[in-house]
């Protein structure tokens, strides 16, 4: 439930596949550089309980409270480094970091969604081939004809299984009596795969007198196995939508449901169990039977995250895609399920309709009525109540009564780092003259795996809206995040912190380039004419191979090359870029200067960098641009140089033909960001070709946009 209308997407789907998922399409999705947050694109999940995250995300966490299955990982990545979150992140990004091995793997993949029967064939082979080695009552040639036939099984559930011949041969020679079991058992392992259900379950039931206690166990498992894919051929319509529930196979659900609770009777604690009950309750999703369901997420809820079956990772994208849709939260009595639905319904946009969880807006009094059930949880509801004191109500000054100050601690729980940033949003947004202090006290308790993004983001925000960024980059400072202090020189600082940092060998090549592309290009833009040379002077002859090699986050800056190379091939006759800026140092409203300088931003791109479009205002970065003067517009420049007494014929054409040619091709303002009439245009054009006829403008010019 990342995002409003999704689950329907999630559920087609999850019948393909039972992996992650993404509730959120990642295409063109940019993270929210902001916490507390409360709107969700599917891509800003930080380490923090909030509105705004994954529903998956909130789930991770909060089952990370169970005790025996923390949320930072010591496991390395491949490389033998630690992986952690660097920045707010998708779903996908979210769980294989924080949980890089987080599948519980082979049978238990049925959990989450069976989607192709052939998925496991592979884990079926090594059981079956295990099985087999183990047994003493098969000769060593039957052995090897019934395991070369096994692993040379290959199907795809389309019918066209490769290996059959070899699997009827193996039956055909098989002598002994296991070895015959064997077979039977291989022979129905070819005909599931095959989709020949009423075979499957002919030679499956054979198995329940075998001597060999695997394929008794094994031949059990299977047929229920079988009466599921009876169930889900019929359940879903062609276009992999789950059909309503009048629609579907009641007595197929129920010979399903019947024949996984006889394996799990016979062996509660098998090979097989937690494939079984995750079996079971995809039965209970295809058949409506939510009531079941729910009561089974609720089991698994209660139990420690050894004692599931399932990974935490899997059983937070299981219930995404099979409870959470189908769910009101005056069904509900488990903490963790309602804490999941009551984040919901506080995000930004309100109500998600047509989602039975959360089709009304959560009120207060709502929420207090809750209170029975978080018996035990008290910081939690706390914490639940406090965010929709902050989120909703918009009263910060009560998550202070709320939520105590426990920072300075050694290491913090999911839950209780959750409330000590509630915390510290809620003394930033009170403008607490201790805010700084407290971000500072929590980083040294903050996992460097999962929440030290957090912490860095939230002190740079705090610094960024108290006009100080130049803090976060002193030689003491906590924030190391090359994207969060990347941010802030794009956006935030003025020119004295700019070529401090474009000085600053000891930063890194990235930050140096991104400080002094950012100061060279406010130079030109807000009129530091003056200060241009000297900061030109700074540009290394390697700016461009230096720009384009990516850091560590693989995010290469700009090139500064650009100012010191910049094209020339204009149509107009300039000087170079520095005489034309030494000559507006002298006199800002030179003429040929603004027109010169119009044209190196015009060849060059720069009319609508992205430095003059920074993040929204609750994000890093959205305080504005903290850079004196107003920002030199190509279009204002032209309108005014044609207007002007003291501009030649020449200047003034020019002027009036590329403010015409803003507009090409599409009659969209190519220039700055102001809004031009037609008519205005066309009045343009037509002084263009009265007043000046024979220049070389008004004869090229055909068109006005």
């Amino acid at each position: 439930m990342a995002r409003r209308g999704i689950w329907l997407i999630v559920l087609i789907f999850a019948v393909l596949s039972s992996g992650a998922v993404r509730a959120s399409s990642d295409g063109g999705c940019e993270p929210s550089w902001a916490i507390a947050g409360t709107e969700s694109n599917g891509c800003s999940n930080l380490a923090v309980l909030q509105p705004g995250n994954d529903t998956r995300a909130n789930l991770l966490l909060l089952l990370g409270e169970q005790g025996d299955a923390p949320l930072a990982p010591t496991r390395p990545n491949g490389d033998g480094a630690s992986k952690a979150l660097a920045a707010p992140s998708d779903w996908a990004t979210f769980r294989s970091t924080l949980y890089p091995s987080a599948s519980i793997g082979g049978n238990g993949l049925y959990a989450a969604g069976e989607g192709s029967r052939c998925r496991s064939n592979d884990a079926g082979a090594a059981d079956f081939v295990e099985a087999l080695k183990a047994e003493q009552g098969v000769t060593a040639g039957e052995k090897d004809e019934l395991i070369a036939a096994r692993q040379g099984l290959r199907p795809d559930c389309t019918g066209a299984n490769a290996g059959q011949q070899a699997v009827v041969a193996a039956a055909e020679h098989a002598q002994s009596p296991l070895a015959k079991d064997f077979a039977a058992y291989l022979m129905g392992a070819a005909a599931f795969y095959a989709g020949d259900f009423s075979a499957a379950t002919q030679h499956f039931s054979a198995l329940s007198g075998s001597a060999q206690p695997w394929l008794r166990e094994s031949g059990r498992y299977l047929l229920g196995r079988v009466e599921v894919n009876h169930l889900q051929a019929g359940a879903f319509d062609e276009y992999g939508n789950l059909k309503d529930v009048p629609q579907r196979d009641a007595g197929k659900a129920t010979e399903a449901e019947k024949a996984l609770q006889d394996y799990l009777a016979a062996y509660p604690n098998g090979r097989y169990a937690a494939s079984a009950r995750g079996l079971l309750r995809r039965v209970y999703w295809i058949s409506g039977a939510n009531a079941k369901l729910l009561a089974d997420y609720e089991r698994l809820l209660g139990q420690k995250a050894s004692e599931r079956g399932i990974s935490d990772a899997d059983l937070a994208q299981e219930l995404d895609i099979k409870l959470l849709p189908l769910l009101g939260a005056e069904q509900v009595r488990s903490p963790v399920l309602l804490a999941i639905l009551d984040l919901v319904r506080m995000r930004k946009d309100g109500a998600l309709s047509g989602e039975a969880c959360c089709s009304k807006a959560l009120t207060l009094n709502e929420l207090n009525g809750q209170r029975e059930f978080f018996a035990g949880k008290k910081d939690l509801f706390d914490y639940l109540v406090a965010s929709y004191q902050f989120h909703v109500a918009r009263q910060p000054r009560a998550v202070l009564d709320l939520i105590a100050d426990r920072a300075r601690q050694n290491s913090y729980t999911n839950l209780e780092f959750s409330r000590q940033v509630l915390r510290g949003a809620a003394l930033d947004a009170v403008k607490d003259r201790n805010a700084r202090g407290f971000w500072l006290d929590l980083v040294g308790g903050a996992s460097p795996t999962s929440q030290r993004v957090v912490i860095e983001l939230a002190l740079a925000m705090h610094d960024e809206r108290a006009g100080k960024p130049e803090r976060l980059f002193e030689p003491a400072s906590p924030v190391s995040n090359q994207t969060i202090r990347r941010t802030l020189l794009r956006y935030s600082a003025g020119p004295e912190l700019l070529r401090r940092q474009a000085k600053d060998t000891a930063t890194s090549p990235a930050e140096r380039a991104t400080a002094l592309y950012v100061l060279l290009y406010r130079d030109l833009t807000r009129g530091a004419y003056k200060a241009f040379p000297e900061d030109l002077a700074l540009v290394p002859a390697d700016a461009k191979v230096q720009a384009d090699a990516d850091d560590a986050e693989g995010d290469p800056p700009p090139s500064a090359d650009v100012f010191a190379k910049p094209q020339t091939a204009s149509d107009f006759t300039c000087p170079d870029l520095k005489s034309s800026v030494a000559t507006l140092a002298a006199n800002p409203r030179n003429i040929g200067g603004r027109l010169c300088l119009g044209e190196f931003i015009r060849l060059n791109g720069l009319d609508h960098d992205f430095l003059d479009a920074p993040p929204a205002k609750d994000e890093l970065g959205g305080k504005g641009i903290q850079f004196p003067g107003r920002k030199f517009s190509r279009l204002e420049a032209y309108r005014s140089i044609a207007g002007s007494a003291g501009a030649t014929s020449n200047q003034k054409a020019y002027s009036l033909y590329r403010a015409i040619w803003c507009f090409a091709p599409t009659s969209k303002n190519g220039c700055d960001d102001s809004v031009v009439p037609v008519a205005q245009r066309k009045a343009w054009f037509q002084k263009l070709k009265r007043d000046y006829p024979q220049s070389n403008w008004a004869q090229s010019l055909e068109y006005y946009w």
